[in-house]
């Protein structure tokens, strides 16, 4: 039930949810690593040694990131170690590179998996750009709506409540309540906005950094309404791609798994993978394993299975895993266009609302003395 013949490889813990080698402060990029692994792959086409290679490309790197991570392991070769090695002793590189550059030394087909490498991280960038603009618009209207919010609860209800006094009326008890919250924000804004400001970066970096808010927000991806279904097939997509690479190398199915579990970016996902691995190493179906995590849709599961019976199990996750790339660009798109006019809309009847309930009162005490 299973494609590829097993590979020797060291196995090791990746990091999960990024690509910070441990012990390391260096955090390459999706889009750092493509450029990387295609140079590396340049320099063993043209037959230059590879330590001669890593030394050329350290001195045309412009990115000062790069260029410290390109030093050390320039030094780190000099030695004459393999370069996996050298990765894996100074740090900033995904363990998945590491061992699939280990792979493809012990083949001897090293320029061709970092090819791969290259096509696979920059797929990987191209999808993270997609998320990132369709949520950047979003939310940028959303700050713009909080702040047409405050400024209206501060300076444009004081407005109205002097017109109603004037004419003998009084402010409705809701309007009354946001004008105590806007003169306490007008009061105390000194401490009140840096107070806010700090208790947001608190919780991004407890969202980011712990184990707990990463896991809050790694199953709120997965179960929102709306995020939820593009992140799983954002996840689809990548395990596909990552399996595709895998299994073309000749690396059996197990193995293939365990290197996948440490790409995924969501703690959840990876569990639920590695689970998958451990029934695997049971002896049970690799399929129906799958099926067990809940994470892949049925027809997903039922392709990858024909393309195993027919050989082509490799094929088939990359073009499954192309598949879903156009979908989830199309998904992005959709949800950028829908998200935009349904924040303005809200932000309408918020304001309206409040303006409302300010009107009718003045609308009335007009309509008595008229």
């Amino acid at each position: 039930t299973t494609h590829g013949s097993a590979a020797v490889i060291p196995r090791a813990s990746a990091r999960q949810g990024g690509y910070m080698a441990k012990n390391s402060t260096v955090t390459l990029e999706s889009t750092e690593l493509a450029w990387l692994c295609e140079q590396i792959a340049l320099v063993q086409k043209s037959g230059i040694p590879l330590p001669e290679g890593i030394d050329l490309l350290a001195e045309s790197s412009d990115l000062p990131r790069l260029t410290q991570v390109l030093a050390k392991l320039a030094i780190e070769m000099r030695a004459m170690i393999p370069l996996s090695d050298a990765m894996e002793t100074i740090g900033g590189f995904p363990m998945y590179l590491v061992q699939m550059t280990r792979i493809g030394e012990m083949s001897g087909h090293l320029d061709q998996i970092m090819s791969s490498l290259s096509l696979f991280y920059d797929r990987d960038a191209r999808l993270r750009r997609k998320v990132r603009s369709s949520l950047l618009y979003p939310m940028i209207l959303l700050v713009m709506m909080i702040a047409v919010i405050i400024l209206l609860i501060v300076r444009v209800l004081p407005v109205f409540q002097q017109i109603l006094i004037s004419f003998g009326g009084q402010m409705p008890p809701f309007s009354l309540a946001l004008m105590s919250f806007g003169r306490l924000l007008a009061r105390h804004w000194f401490w009140l906005l840096p107070t806010l400001i700090l208790a947001v970066i608190a919780v991004i970096l407890w969202l980011r950094r712990s184990p707990s808010g990463r896991r809050l927000m790694d199953r709120a991806r997965l179960s929102l309404p709306l995020v939820g279904p593009l992140y799983r097939k954002i996840y689809t997509s990548r395990f596909s791609m990552s399996m595709a690479y895998l299994l073309r190398s000749a690396i059996d199915f197990e193995t293939a798994l365990e290197m996948t579990e440490g790409i995924m970016d969501n703690s959840l996902v990876t569990s639920r993978v590695r689970e998958c691995r451990e029934r695997v190493s049971r002896g049970e179906d690799a399929f129906a394993a799958l099926q067990e995590t809940a994470l892949f849709p049925r027809l997903f599961i039922r392709m990858l299975s024909l393309g195993n019976r027919t050989g082509d199990l490799d094929q088939v996750m990359y073009r499954i895993a192309s598949q879903y790339e156009d979908e989830i660009d199309h998904r992005l798109t959709r949800l950028a266009s829908v998200a935009e006019p349904l924040l303005v809309v809200i932000l309408s009847l918020i304001v309206g609302a409040i303006l409302l309930t300010v009107m009718l009162p003045l609308v009335e005490i007009m309509a008595s003395i008229g």
